[in-house]
C-alpha cells in the first residue's frame, strides 16, 4: 500500500526540543546509555514548560516536574528529559 506523504501536512515545530530530540536520541544509541547535557535539560525543561507543565530546580542534579492534573514528581534530569520525550511522542 503506498501512502502519499505530500497529503499530510507537518505539525509545526513550535520549540527547540523538538529539533534536538533526534540529535538526543541518536547520541544514547551510539553510547549505550541515556546521558544528557546541561543545554538538552534546558531544552527539555523548556518544552514541558510550553506544553503547560512546571519544572522546578530542587538540588543535587533533580528536577520537580508538575503535571497539568497537579501530579508532582521528583526526577533525574534524565528522567525529566524522557518525560518530555514522552510528552512530545503522545502529543498528535
Amino acid at each position: 500500500m503506498e501512502e502519499d506523504l505530500t497529503a499530510k501536512l507537518a505539525r509545526p515545530v513550535r520549540t527547540r526540543f523538538e529539533l534536538a530530540i533526534r540529535r538526543m536520541m541518536d547520541a544514547w544509541l551510539n553510547a549505550g546509555r541515556i546521558e544528557v547535557s546541561l543545554d538538552d535539560v534546558k531544552l527539555a525543561r523548556e518544552f514541558l514548560e510550553h506544553t503547560g507543565w512546571r519544572v522546578e530546580e530542587v538540588g543535587a542534579a533533580r528536577l520537580r516536574i508538575v503535571n497539568r492534573e497537579g501530579r508532582a514528581e521528583e526526577v533525574t534530569r534524565e528522567d525529566a528529559v524522557i518525560a518530555a520525550l514522552r510528552r512530545l511522542a503522545t502529543r498528535g
